[in-house]
């Protein structure tokens, strides 16, 4: 099912209008803070083409981040960081030469275990967002260990982007997969700062499963199964439309800043559904939010969130769930 959507209000959660009297800021604020860790490969290229394309405020902070691994002797380990030091000094001035004025572009050196130190050094600095490479992977390493880019997410307690297409324009073919469940409101909240206005169409994806999924009993696989399955489709479809009118009325929207909506309910695992509408969108971005901050727990209806992280051919932005959910 496709329907295109329009939301403003449903089931009484209604966006702010202009000039209402409603405290809260608008999620759609550009954003201030942002740690990019490069690995000084050539895949670092995609990190800094992409940095410049994000939606930053006046004043925002940019910090351009390198760790050198542990385990080096002490003369490697000096050598190591005054390269380091050497070729994010070139990397900064070269985006100075890009952004306004007005955003303050820095660089950091440290030693130490890779994503752990990403973490400590996005908190520290009170980063809103860290924007990360992915290259191509070692599969069997990958397997066991995850990416640094996984192992980032699930250490950082923040929204991560992870860059793999070579950077050319703003996002403008955005995907946004989404459960109908709490974790709607932080990545549609995200969504808005990432996608400033006037925002592209968002193509956004739901899988359902239902019991007669794999039944082996030929009597059961007939037209009330089908049925079924349209049922649950329709009502799937419904509770979608409720739950991203509530994320937007969370999120502070005002209705004429809220994007148009390609909507993708789908039966089948969550994984394939999402791949399969990724690839007919020729989407530039996935986003997707998470279900916890540690080990395996962050899914999207399985482990959707670490799967789509190695299967998908565009960049991904996972974002956790807010503080106390």
């Amino acid at each position: 099912m496709t329907k295109h959507l329009r939301l403003v209000a449903v089931n009484g959660a209604t966006m702010k209008r202009r000039g209402s009297s409603a405290p809260a800021e608008p999620a759609s604020s550009a954003l201030r803070a942002i740690v990019a860790p490069l690995d000084l490969t050539p895949n670092s290229d995609r990190v800094l083409g992409r940095l410049p394309l994000l939606p930053l405020a006046d004043g925002a902070r940019l910090t351009l981040l390198h760790v050198v691994p542990d385990g080096l002797t002490e003369k490697e380990q000096r050598a190591a960081e005054k390269d380091a030091h050497k070729a994010l000094a070139a990397e900064v001035r070269h985006l100075r030469d890009q952004l306004s004025k007005k955003i303050r572009v820095e660089s950091m050196v440290q030693t130490g275990n890779v994503a752990e130190e990403i973490a400590a050094c996005a908190l520290a600095l009170q980063a809103e967002l860290i924007v990360v490479g992915r290259g191509g992977g070692r599969a069997l390493r990958d397997m066991f260990l995850g990416s640094t880019a996984e192992r980032v997410t699930r250490q950082a307690q923040l929204p991560v982007l992870v860059v793999r297409l070579p950077p050319r324009a703003p996002y403008n073919r955005p995907a946004l997969a989404l459960d109908l469940d709490e974790t709607a409101d932080a990545v549609v909240r995200f969504m808005l700062r990432v996608l400033p206005s006037p925002r592209p169409w968002v193509d956004v994806i739901h899988a359902f499963e239902s019991r007669y999924r794999g039944l082996i009993y030929p009597s059961l696989h007939n037209e009330e199964a089908d049925a079924r399955k349209n049922e649950l489709r329709a009502q799937a479809a419904r509770q979608l439309a409720e739950v991203l009118a509530a994320a937007l009325a969370k999120a502070g929207a005002f209705p004429e800043d809220v994007p148009r909506w390609k909507t993708h309910v789908r039966y089948g695992a969550p994984r394939l559904v999402v791949e399969k509408a990724l690839k007919k969108a020729d989407s530039d971005l996935l986003l997707l939010g998470t279900h916890g901050y540690s080990g395996m727990a962050y899914v999207l209806l399985g482990t959707v969130a670490g799967d789509m992280l190695r299967a998908a051919k565009c960049d991904v932005l996972i974002v956790p769930p807010a503080p106390g959910q």
